[in-house]
């Protein structure tokens, strides 16, 4: 075997087991193409390892690695840019983990390297949440081209792509956001105006609440649905777009959606699978929970 598969290999499994529209120009790849001989994307927003694999050397193209330093220092995708989420965060007042704003957030696209030009591939350690927030991030940002990984490093690996092994050598941008999408970040005020009057029987909005169990029941949002983040994967991988739909059977893909969670992370998943099944208008509520239960909205148990 050779040993700098071997070597990112054993990293992959060590760090998994720790885990949590404008189309690219310039002889770049358009939404759902694919070079002669290339493999099809599953979605313009999920890619898996074959297409990575056969679109590799687009020169546009960008793998974007959400992993730790030390794992992304030992090991990548070729051509990787590291960029976790925790990078582009701040706290908001007594809100944990917020999206930075474009004046903090640019200084570390700069840094970690990434283009606006670029299609970012975003891939991490499956099964964790952070990837699918990275992908939300940058398309909040207003970056034109941002897809996921589906299986992130392991299904990279197991489909034999190569690893870089020696030390990163990114160079810095001049990455600017221009244009952010605040059509899919929504505020704990306007998701209260969606509910309706009290006993919110007619909202206009729909919820899904993507904690645990246990979190939704001891609280929630009113008329909010449950759906764990995490029973969209199976094994670390999206599960099929029939499966996740029937875990979503009572919403209806064409009005407007709202996910959440603690503090937005893992409603970014959810956002995610949503936007996957190609439902029309998804939003994240970043404050989510965290806002909600200390701010002077109503609760439902």
């Amino acid at each position: 075997m050779d040993l700098k598969f071997f070597v990112a290999l054993l990293i992959g499994v060590l760090v998994g087991c720790g885990g949590s529209a404008v189309d690219a120009n310039d002889g770049g790849l358009p939404d759902g193409s694919a070079p002669d001989g290339g493999s099809s994307p599953i979605s313009s927003l999920v890619v898996d390892a074959d297409w990575l694999m056969a679109n590799l050397d687009d020169p546009n193209l960008q793998p974007v690695d959400t992993r730790g330093a030390p794992a992304f220092e030992v090991a990548r995708i070729p051509g990787a840019v590291r960029l976790s989420p925790e990078q582009v965060a701040m706290s908001d007042g007594n809100v944990p983990m917020q999206v930075a704003p474009p004046m903090q957030a640019e200084p570390v696209l700069r840094a970690a390297g990434l283009r606006n030009d670029s299609i970012a591939v975003v891939y991490g350690a499956a099964p964790e949440y952070d990837p699918a927030r990275v992908v939300w991030t940058l398309r909040y940002y207003g970056h034109g081209d941002v897809r996921y990984l589906d299986g992130g490093y392991a299904a990279w690996l197991d489909a034999g792509g190569t690893v870089d092994t020696d030390p990163p050598t990114t160079g810095a941008t001049d990455y600017t956001i221009t244009d952010l999408n605040e059509d899919l970040r929504v505020t704990g005020d306007s998701v209260l105006s969606g509910l309706g009057d009290a006993p919110y029987e007619m909202p206009s909005i729909q919820l899904v609440d993507a904690r645990s169990p246990q979190e939704y029941d001891a609280g929630r949002i009113p008329t909010a649905r449950h759906v764990q983040w995490t029973a969209s994967l199976d094994a670390g991988f999206l599960r099929s777009m029939t499966e996740i739909q029937a875990l979503h059977d009572r919403l209806d893909p064409s009005e407007p959606t709202v996910t959440y969670c603690l503090t937005g992370w893992r409603g970014s998943f959810a956002w995610l699978a949503l936007t996957y099944l190609g439902y029309e208008n998804v939003q994240l509520y970043d404050g989510s929970w965290a806002e909600w239960e200390n701010g002077a909205f109503p609760v439902e148990q």
